[in-house]
């Protein structure tokens, strides 16, 4: 079954204690060992198998863990090469598909008008800026700066840039 929220239950010093911990689809461990290392997860797709999302970018690419009021956000997206193949955001606790199980996705609530403010204010800098990070400065969930970037460039307050850089955003 498709899971369609995380399941944190907890962390661990090492990956097969954690491993031990995952039961379900969507199921998630943290493993700090002096340091954060990584994400374990039961593959939210449900085909059984344990995800390992590096945490700690000494050990090459890195995913970036953020637990603002206790919920599980990654960035960015997790995307299996190979096995199930499959590609979603964790998004304070919630499991949004890309491009597969697309019907029933839910995106979290927050107050995108707030935030449209403060980042029409970090976009003063004049420049293409990510919306990592421009998420990075004023201390946001970066999948909601991006969300905020494309809802001010609809509003003709913001541009956005293409391809590689479609989540970059200027005054308009």
């Amino acid at each position: 079954m498709v899971a369609r929220k995380v399941n944190l239950l907890g962390a661990a010093e090492y990956r097969d204690e954690g491993e031990n911990m995952l039961r379900t689809a969507g199921d998630a461990v943290v493993i700090r060992r002096g340091a954060l290392r990584s994400v374990l997860m039961s593959c939210p797709d449900g085909c059984g198998e344990t995800l390992v999302v590096n945490l700690d970018p000494r050990a090459g690419k890195a995913w970036k863990l953020d637990m603002r009021a206790g919920k599980t956000t990654l960035y960015p997206s997790v995307w299996r090469d190979g096995g199930c193949g499959s590609h979603f955001i964790v998004w304070r606790d919630q499991i949004v598909w890309c491009d597969r199980f697309e019907e029933g996705n839910v995106e979290p609530s927050y107050d995108i008008a707030a935030l449209q403010r403060r980042v029409l204010v970090a976009l003063q800098k004049g420049e293409l800026r990510s919306a990592e990070g421009i998420a990075a400065e004023i201390d946001e969930i970066p999948w909601e700066v991006a969300r905020a970037g494309h809802a001010l460039t609809r509003l003709g307050l913001a541009v956005s840039g293409s391809g590689k850089q479609r989540d970059w955003f200027a005054l308009a």
